[in-house]
C-alpha cells in the first residue's frame, strides 16, 4: 500500500517537471540574410527583406520574375489611311436625277448608284437584266422605267466627274425654226390640225412628217405604245420634226438601237430597232434630216418602231404625222 502511494507520487512529480520544462523553452529566432543586413521572424511579426545577391531575376520582387514592367494604358489608335494601295473608294458624286441612263465610273456600285438616283437595287437589276450586283466599268445602266421619258431632262453625264455638277432644274429646248407652211393659220389652237400637199402636218404648233416610207404593220395600242412601219435594211429614217437629240444608244431593253428627239417642253419622238445611228446626244436636227438607217435590232424583221410622247405619255402617232 505504502509502495503504491510512493509510485503515484513519483509519476505526478515527473509530469509536473515536464510541463515546467515546456513553459520555460523558447524557440530561437530565425535569422535571414540578404547580403547587407538581416531580419528576424518572431511570433506575430513578419519581417520582409530583399532577396539575396544570387537571385537569378535581379532585385525585382519575387512575384514578378521579369523585372519591373510599365503598363501602357494609352488607347490603341489605328494608323491613318494614307490613300496608297488599292483600297476601294465609293463614288457618291452628284448626278442628274432626271437622266434616263447612267455610265458606270470608278467607285460605282449597285448600292451607291441606286442611292443617288432614288431607286431600289431590285429596280436597277430588273431594268438592266442584271443577274447579280456585278457591273462593268464604262457600261451604261438604265435608271428609269422603260416607259419613262423626262420632259425636262438634262444632259446625261457620260464622262467621269471631276468637278461637282450643278443640276439644272428645267430643260430649255432649242428654238424651233418652222418654215412657212401654206394653208395654215398663224394662231393655231392647241388641238388644231392642218395637212399640206408636201407631206407635212401641223399639230399643236409643230410641223410633222412621216419618219420613213412604208406600210404600218402594227397600230398604236397601250401595249405597243407606237406604230411599226415596215421597210428594208438600211432605209433612211428621218426626224419627224425639228428638235434636239436627248438619247442615242441601245440601253433600253426591247428598243434596239434607239434615238429620242425632244421637240419642245411637251413633245418628243422615239425611233427604235435601227441598224445604224447617225446622230449623237445633244445634236440639233431638222425635220426630214436623216438620223438613222432602218434595221432589225432586238426585233424579228426590218422595221421602224415610232413613238410620239406628250408630257412623257405615249399618244397615237397617226394623230400627228401624215397618214
Amino acid at each position: 500500500m505504502q509502495q503504491s502511494k510512493l509510485l503515484k507520487t513519483g509519476l505526478l512529480t515527473a509530469t509536473i517537471l515536464s510541463m515546467a520544462a515546456c513553459q520555460n523553452w523558447t524557440q530561437p529566432a530565425a535569422t535571414v540574410q540578404d547580403g547587407t543586413h538581416s531580419g528576424s521572424l518572431t511570433q506575430g511579426n513578419v519581417v520582409t527583406t530583399t532577396l539575396p545577391d544570387n537571385n537569378p531575376y535581379g532585385t525585382a520582387p519575387i512575384d514578378n520574375p521579369y523585372g519591373n514592367t510599365t503598363v501602357n494604358t494609352t488607347p490603341y489608335t489605328p494608323p491613318a489611311n494614307t490613300g496608297s494601295g488599292n483600297a476601294y473608294v465609293g463614288n457618291y458624286t452628284p448626278v442628274d436625277v432626271n437622266a434616263v441612263s447612267h455610265t458606270v465610273t470608278a467607285g460605282d456600285t449597285v448600292y451607291n448608284i441606286t442611292k443617288r438616283y432614288g431607286i431600289t437595287q431590285d429596280q436597277l437589276r430588273l431594268w438592266n437584266n442584271l443577274a447579280d450586283n456585278n457591273i462593268r466599268l464604262g457600261s451604261r445602266l438604265r435608271v428609269k422605267p422603260t416607259d419613262y421619258v423626262a420632259s425636262n431632262a438634262t444632259q446625261t453625264v457620260t464622262q467621269p466627274i471631276t468637278q461637282p455638277v450643278v443640276t439644272q432644274p428645267t430643260y430649255t429646248p432649242p428654238p424651233v425654226v418652222t418654215p412657212p407652211v401654206t394653208n395654215t393659220t398663224s394662231a393655231v389652237p392647241s388641238q388644231s390640225t392642218s395637212t399640206t400637199a408636201n407631206g407635212t402636218r401641223s399639230v399643236n404648233g409643230i410641223t410633222w412628217m412621216r419618219p420613213t416610207q412604208g406600210n404600218i404593220i402594227t397600230q398604236f395600242t397601250t401595249v405597243n405604245k407606237g406604230v411599226d412601219i415596215a421597210g428594208n435594211a438600211g432605209q433612211n429614217v428621218v426626224a419627224a420634226a425639228d428638235g434636239k437629240v436627248v438619247y442615242s444608244g441601245s440601253d433600253l431593253r426591247g428598243y434596239g438601237n434607239l434615238l429620242i428627239v425632244q421637240h419642245n417642253s411637251t413633245f418628243l419622238t422615239a425611233y427604235g430597232h435601227n441598224q445604224k445611228l447617225l446622230v449623237k446626244e445633244n445634236d440639233t436636227v431638222k425635220r426630214g434630216q436623216t438620223i438613222a438607217h432602218m434595221g432589225n435590232s432586238h426585233t424579228d424583221r426590218y422595221k421602224l418602231h415610232f413613238e410620239v410622247r406628250q408630257n412623257g405619255k405615249p399618244v397615237n402617232p397617226l394623230e400627228y404625222i401624215p397618214n
